[in-house]
This record gives structure tokens, sequence and C-alpha cells, in this order.
């Protein structure tokens, strides 16, 4: 009978220190990735958030003057322009409507403060803008 196979104090068994602390640095370097995409991915809902919420006061002026057509323009404007300052949701938000013809054209736009520092001047803020009819009365 063969005696049993011993091995030698010096083989090794399981993982080394250094493997384990590799494993470590690799597994946080991913976890950092994780944590960033984590980040980036709130920011753009939020973003999303504020630009939905802009669109809906931009529509709600158009509803206005379709619901309310024997009220005049400039009237409807004035009031939409206070309610968009106290909507809740956007950072200083700011309403503006302005006549772009005799045609009943409406310019509509929305801006808000934004989160991020904006990369050339044609962006200085978030807006929503929309060119819409109005059938209100002019004036």
């Amino acid at each position: 009978m063969a005696p049993p196979l011993q091995s030698s104090p010096h083989a090794q068994r399981g993982f080394g220190l250094i493997e384990v602390l590799v494993a470590l640095t690799i597994l946080s370097i991913g976890m950092l990735g994780l944590a960033a995409m984590q980040l980036t991915s709130l920011q753009a809902a939020r973003e999303s958030l504020d630009t939905t919420i802009a669109t809906i006061m931009v529509r709600d002026m158009n509803e206005r003057a379709w619901a309310q057509q024997d009220e005049a323009c400039k009237t409807l404007l004035s009031q939409w322009q206070k309610d968009v300052a106290q909507v809740g949701g956007l950072p200083s938000p700011d309403g503006s409507g302005e006549e772009t013809g005799n045609n009943g054209l409406y310019d509509l736009k929305v801006t808000w403060q934004g989160r991020e520092e904006p990369n050339s001047e044609e962006d200085a803020s978030p807006h929503v803008h929309l060119v819409a009819f109005l059938p209100c009365k002019g004036g």
C-alpha cells in the first residue's frame, strides 16, 4: 500500500494577499464607474422633467387661447406669464410671448435656470420654444 500524498509545506493553497488586493481594486474601479453612470442618469432625468414641465406650460398657453377666444391675446399672455413665474418644479421659470406678424401666430417661449454651465451663448439657458396660432383677439 502506497503512503498518502502529502504536499510540501511551501505549496500554495488558496489566494494570495496580492491577488485579493488586485481583485478588490478592479472591483472598486468598476463600482465607481457604475456610480458615475447613475449620477449622469439622474441628471438627465431631471433635465427631461424640466423640459416636460416647460412644454406643458407652453401648450397651456395655446389651450387657453383656444378656450377663451373672446379674450385679448395680450391679457391672456400677461396672465400666463404670471402663472409660469409661479410654477413649481422649474428653477427660475420665465414665460414670454409675442406676435410674429398680423396673422395670429405667436412666438411662445419658456426659459429656466439651467443646472450646468452653457457651452455657448446660444445655449445660455434651457428653453422650450413654440410658434403657435392663437385664435384670441389681437391687442
